[in-house]
């Protein structure tokens, strides 16, 4: 059991993996993105019942939140905003992630993200005191969530 401990070389790379987003029905991969993290938060209520004197708890619902950071270098997000202002439409989109280092034995994990809606879309950017590329960060919501693949263990606990 001495082989029993967690291995630097199956810890995941935040760098090794892709995204891949779908709108209007159109798959691509998500180049401009530099960061991004989402999350299922549960809604947990909590009640004290009579005849128990610790606060009990349950879980009562669940919602999809994330952020991430782009690149400011496609206007595809932006034209969506405009026809929904125009249409009051709005079709959010899908996200697919994948997280794989291939230094790892866990193997990779792949989600897919239904009806995100992106909480703020940039227009313009500008900013005369900057050499760095021009990103911007967003939150977004989803709906739903499909895992695609999960990881493994790590080899040497299998």
């Amino acid at each position: 059991m001495a082989d029993n401990y967690t291995r630097l070389s199956d810890t995941l790379s935040a760098k090794e993996g892709k995204a891949y987003i779908t709108i209007n029905g159109q798959n691509r991969e998500l180049f401009e993105i530099s960061k991004l993290s989402a999350q299922i938060d549960l809604i947990v209520q909590s009640r004290r019942m009579l005849g128990h004197r610790m606060t009990q708890h349950k879980v009562v619902g669940a919602e999809g939140t994330g952020s991430m950071t782009m690149y400011f270098m496609n206007s595809e997000m932006l034209n969506q905003a405009i026809q929904y202002l125009k249409t009051g439409n709005y079709k959010g989109l899908k996200l697919q992630i994948k997280n794989e280092d291939p230094q790892s034995t866990v193997g990779k994990q792949e989600v897919v993200l239904s009806n995100v809606i992106l909480n703020s879309i940039p227009a313009a950017i500008l900013d005369d005191q900057s050499d760095d590329p021009i990103t911007f960060d967003t939150d977004f919501t989803f709906d739903d969530i499909e895992n695609l693949e999960s990881f493994q263990l790590p080899e040497n606990y299998r």
